[in-house]
């Protein structure tokens, strides 16, 4: 399991904080202060998935296309986050996306990323493990 917070530790020339931002912005990394921030007010599992991304942005670096950098962090960071086959298991018992995002410890955004842009080696890995369970899009 990829640990985001350990990650971050490893980091000792980044600053960390928790602080508000604007509505709709749960995580920020600032390359000029070498300062990651994460909104105050989330959930456990939206602060991991969150800080996930942020340090894909620290690992990519600073410049490149803005909507195309958030969509590739965010895909880095579900695949870290969320393996296939614990995806597999998941969405095997649970009885819906939020409790397997739950179960998986990331947030509903996070997992619908990851769904959404399955390789499709692990699309067919999905639908051999769920058989005649969930829809996998």
């Amino acid at each position: 399991m990829h640990h985001p917070w350990g990650m971050l530790r490893r980091l000792s020339h980044w600053t960390f904080q928790f602080s508000p931002l604007p509505s709709g912005t749960f995580g920020l990394t600032d390359f000029r202060t070498r300062t990651i921030t994460i909104t105050t007010g989330l959930d456990q599992a939206q602060r991991r998935s969150t800080l996930a991304h942020e340090l894909e942005h620290v690992a990519r670096g600073p410049g490149g296309h803005p909507v195309r950098e958030e969509l590739a962090c965010e895909q880095a960071a579900a695949r870290k986050l969320i393996g296939i086959r614990e995806l597999g298991e998941a969405l095997a018992w649970s009885h819906g996306l939020d409790e397997a995002a739950d179960e998986l410890w990331v947030d509903r955004e996070l997992l619908d990323v990851r769904l959404t842009h399955l390789h499709p080696s692990e699309r067919a890995y999905l639908k051999r493990r769920l058989g005649d369970g969930p829809a996998v899009a």
